[in-house]
C-alpha cells in the first residue's frame, strides 16, 4: 500500500467515526448526559458525546500525527 492509499484510508476512518457520531446524536436522547463510565479500568462520569470527541481527539492526535511524521 502507498503512502497515498495509506492516507486515505486513514481519513476514511476519521470520517466514518465522525459519521458514527452524528448518527448516535441523533438516534440517543442521552447523548449528552453524563453516565458511569469504565474507561481502562477507571470509573468517570462522561457522556457518550464525549467519549466520541476523545476517541476522534485520539486517533488525531496518535494514528495521523504517527503517519504523518512518519512522511517526513
Amino acid at each position: 500500500m502507498y503512502y497515498n492509499d495509506k492516507e486515505i484510508a486513514l481519513n476514511q476512518i476519521l470520517k466514518n467515526i465522525q459519521l458514527l457520531e452524528n448518527q448516535i446524536s441523533e438516534i440517543i436522547v442521552s447523548y449528552y448526559i453524563p453516565i458511569p463510565l469504565k474507561i481502562n479500568g477507571i470509573k468517570v462520569n462522561m457522556s457518550l458525546f464525549d467519549l466520541m470527541q476523545l476517541i476522534i481527539s485520539d486517533y488525531k492526535n496518535v494514528v495521523l500525527k504517527d503517519f504523518y511524521e512518519g512522511l517526513d
